[in-house]
């Protein structure tokens, strides 16, 4: 049986046409593909700036994410992760949370495209943790962003 949740908007609209700001206590994103995964990388300033907007303060904003050669590029390195973790904090979202992906994660968000894609099975994943400016978003958690 799933969890009853009081307040739960579920969006299907492209990500720089959401007209919300501060609207969430949460925000998640579960292994995008094409220019989702690039707004989510910092990458594609439209979409970035909509997923940015999204949390409200003290709200979260995880990511669970698989890049690969099968998306037409090399995996993050740790150059692409320090460079995730600056744009976000310019947005005022700080990094809490960095580690690879295991396959409780994915059972865990239920996500079916990361069953299929057996992220933390064979194909590497990494989740990201992201706080909107809170008292934990102020002292952030070591990670290979910052290469503490």
């Amino acid at each position: 049986m799933r969890e009853r949740l009081p307040n739960l908007v579920l969006l299907r609209e492209p990500a720089e046409g959401i007209p919300l700001e501060s609207f969430a206590d949460e925000v998640t994103i579960h292994f995008p593909w094409g220019s989702l995964l690039r707004g989510a990388l910092a990458e594609d300033e439209s979409v970035f700036a909509a997923i940015c907007r999204l949390p409200r303060p003290g709200g979260r904003l995880t990511m669970l994410l698989s890049v690969t050669a099968r998306e037409g590029r090399e995996p993050l390195t740790d150059e692409d992760r320090a460079r995730v973790a600056r744009a976000y904090r310019s947005r005022g979202l700080t990094l809490t949370e960095h580690r690879a992906v295991v396959r409780a994660d994915v059972d865990a968000a239920r996500s079916s495209w990361g069953k299929r894609l057996d992220v933390g099975g064979t194909r590497p994943g990494e989740l990201l943790r992201f706080v909107r400016g809170s008292a934990a978003a102020r002292a952030p958690v070591p990670s290979l962003f910052d290469g503490r």
